[in-house]
């Protein structure tokens, strides 16, 4: 009996400290990330980004301590080894895209002239959440952290994009809007971060945690 007794007891508490870790993960995902709201507006159009990894033919460079911020909260809670880009972007354009359905059909300085007038450079983004998206392969599983925003300045300019193919008389359907979504990519349990590109985001999948600006 007190070799029974012992058995139950240990397993009780193994019980009580697998709660209690669940607890404290869900806790974790649910306490906001803090943005400062200085750190939202006055982005950047780069074209032809000379180290981006992403891919971009164009992007947004964010205030510089945007992703660095948010890159150590992310290694605080979780306590993987992450890698971040450098330099952190949101991509626009992927060279990919311009390459598949631009190049020779429109001009590149109306491309730029399109991301200017959509107020891509003059607007403030609204954060939504900080997402996670991991795939598991045999051997390993690759993961990425990003900020997802709600963007409608993005969304207008990736429209605009194929208007202005279809004028061109180019092949709209070698062009999908909506196939990239408004993030900045903060960190990824590997470098390799073009992987991830295009990157559309599903909110009710890939939201870790709500954003709090401050």
């Amino acid at each position: 009996m007190p070799r029974l007794l012992k058995v139950v007891v240990g397993v009780a508490a193994l019980g009580v400290l697998a709660v209690l870790f669940v607890r404290s993960a869900q806790s974790s995902r649910e306490t906001p990330f803090p943005v400062e709201r200085g750190r939202l507006a006055g982005w950047t159009l780069v074209v032809h980004p000379d180290t981006d990894a992403l891919g971009s033919w164009l992007a947004l460079s964010p205030p510089v301590s945007l992703a660095p911020s948010l890159g150590r909260e992310i290694f605080r809670r979780a306590g993987e080894s992450v890698n971040y880009p450098s330099p952190p972007l949101m991509p626009l354009l992927l060279q990919t895209e311009f390459d598949r359905a631009f190049a020779g059909v429109v001009m590149p300085d109306d491309i730029v002239s399109l991301a200017r007038s959509a107020g891509l450079e003059s607007t403030a983004f609204t954060p939504r959440c900080m997402g996670r998206r991991r795939v598991s392969e045999p051997g390993a599983t690759r993961g990425v952290y990003f900020l997802l925003f709600d963007a409608p300045a993005f969304t207008r300019f990736r429209q605009q994009l194929l208007e202005r193919l279809g004028s061109a008389r180019g092949n709209a359907s070698l062009f999908d809007p909506a196939a990239l979504s408004p993030v900045l990519i903060v960190a990824a349990l590997d470098g390799d971060f073009g992987r991830w590109m295009p990157l559309r985001a599903d909110p009710d999948v890939d939201c870790l945690a709500p954003i709090e600006v401050q």
